[in-house]
């Protein structure tokens, strides 16, 4: 199960506002970490193209945990004044990576486990 260690959200520059976020899964087998990780780079498709995005994914084998640090940058043009909307607009891609997270994985439970 995907679980959140740590958000920190930081304004850089004037124009954006980024946001960091790191997150781990244990019970990966090894399999199922490559499949994952072809995948990531698939994630940019899945928010606003106007967004910079940077991952990372790591593989402790021996745990069978899968750590992932996402960096994601978000032009302030995009970021509106309301502080409950601001955070709505911020938070989107955190929780549309975890609902595709959870979604690769049901791919990769349904190809692979169930032969």
């Amino acid at each position: 199960m995907l679980k959140t260690n740590d958000i920190q959200i930081n304004k850089i520059k004037l124009e954006a506002t980024e946001i960091s976020v790191a997150l781990e899964d244990t019970g990966v087998n090894p399999e199922q970490y490559i499949f994952l990780k072809d995948r990531l780079d698939s994630y940019k498709f899945y928010i606003n193209s106007e967004y910079s995005i940077k991952s990372e994914i790591q593989y402790n084998e021996s745990l069978q945990l899968v750590s992932i640090a996402i960096n994601i940058i978000i032009p302030d043009r995009y970021i509106p004044n309301d502080p409950i909307k601001a955070n709505e607009i911020i938070m989107d891609p955190v929780d549309t990576f975890q609902i595709f997270y959870d979604t690769q994985n049901e791919i990769y439970d349904r190809k692979y486990r169930n032969i």
